[in-house]
């Protein structure tokens, strides 16, 4: 499988535009790699984690953080700019360190802003083996060339940041609402790559490795037919992978003479993991991973008694990693930020954007697992 960028825009428009967008500071932070070392040492700070290493280039840092919150208090549109460029960088690193178990999902591409995306994969056709007589012909296989667009979206997160608090020096407010915004960004993604998924498998027609039902007998049916393309993870919503809990233990007969006197057992082992987190960690020698799947605080679920998680809880996956993975997932330009002002209450509301976006290559879908259990919707 390769990949191909298409430059979307004229390099002329994009200069010119840079001169005029008050957020590109933004984009030259985040283009330049590595943060600097200033911008590091806020986002420690930030995230609570130690900068004593830093000496006093910390407090250095929290007087110039605190002189530009002020500024953009008193209405500088640079300094409002330069605010949104160490806040994003400070967002980013978390949140595409959360995004990275998307990629046991599927194949990851980052591209640039202005370009998009082409994947061309490969298809076997026509016979690919069998007997032949000594002077019979050969087995001549063949690949179908194939192409298409990822299609991308906007994953959106923002609040409102009070330049006077940061002035004064006070972090711990923004820590908190900038943990939500990583939050929510990363929700939006993560139920965007699994329903694209999910959606692609149950509505296939061509072959698939799909059972009904989270079983012993169909967990360990997708599971053979799974681990044939790789090494397998197992991964899901609690209420999913909670199930093996009562799946991993062996039978055992009392009386040899006796095999309906049967029983069923669980290793010391595997008792100690479910008492310590809940799960069990590895099912017939494939790696357990409980995927994070938080509420969406928006939105109740189906009973209309509680909120709505943001992904399925109703899907077990089988994710070989191998090289037929059918799920391909693309971001766009990194992460991009906005400030307004909300003309009703008067507050300064800064957003931040990620474009991302997946694409099902129907011909691979059998190179991943899923079970359903509608018992577990919620």
């Amino acid at each position: 499988m390769s990949f191909t960028y298409f430059d979307t825009k004229d390099n002329k428009v994009q200069q010119d535009t840079s001169h005029v967008e008050i957020n590109s500071i933004v984009n030259n932070s985040l283009k330049n790699g590595k943060p600097k070392e200033e911008v590091e040492i806020f986002s420690k700070m930030v995230w609570g984690k130690d900068v004593s290493n830093y000496g006093t280039k910390v407090d250095t840092v929290r007087k110039d953080v605190m002189k530009i919150a002020d500024a953009a208090d008193n209405g500088d549109t640079k300094a409002k700019a330069e605010i949104n460029s160490i806040v994003t960088v400070t967002l980013q690193q978390p949140l595409m360190q959360r995004l990275q178990i998307n990629n046991m999902l599927g194949n990851t591409t980052v591209v640039p802003y202005d370009a998009a995306l082409r994947y061309e994969f490969y298809q076997i056709q026509g016979e690919l083996s069998r007997d032949q007589a000594a002077s019979g012909s050969f087995v001549t296989p063949t690949v179908k060339k194939m192409t298409d667009y990822a299609e991308t979206h906007t994953a959106s997160g923002g609040l409102a940041i009070d330049y006077r608090e940061m002035a004064s020096g006070a972090i711990d407010g923004f820590a908190r609402a900038a943990e939500q915004v990583v939050t929510s960004i990363f929700n939006q993604v993560t139920a965007f790559n699994f329903t694209t998924l999910h959606n692609g498998i149950v509505n296939a027609t061509t072959m698939k490795n799909y059972a009904a039902g989270i079983t012993k007998s169909s967990v360990d049916a997708v599971l053979l037919k799974a681990r044939r393309f790789g090494n397998v993870t197992i991964m899901g919503d609690y209420s999913a992978v909670s199930k093996l809990n009562g799946l991993s233990g062996f039978g055992t007969v009392g009386t040899a003479f006796v095999p309906t006197n049967a029983t069923w057992t669980y290793s010391d082992a595997t008792m100690d993991e479910i008492r310590r987190t809940g799960l069990v960690k590895n099912y017939n020698g494939t790696t357990v991973i409980e995927v994070p799947n938080t509420y969406n605080l928006t939105e109740l679920n189906t009973a209309g008694d509680f909120f709505k998680p943001y992904l399925n809880t109703t899907d077990m996956w089988f994710v070989p990693q191998g090289q037929l993975t059918p799920l391909n997932i693309v971001y766009r330009g990194g992460l991009t930020t906005m400030t307004g002002t909300n003309i009703n209450t008067r507050e300064e509301i800064t957003v931040w954007d990620l474009c991302h976006g997946a694409k099902v290559f129907a011909p691979y879908l059998m190179g991943v697992g899923m079970i359903y259990d509608s018992s577990l919707a919620e």
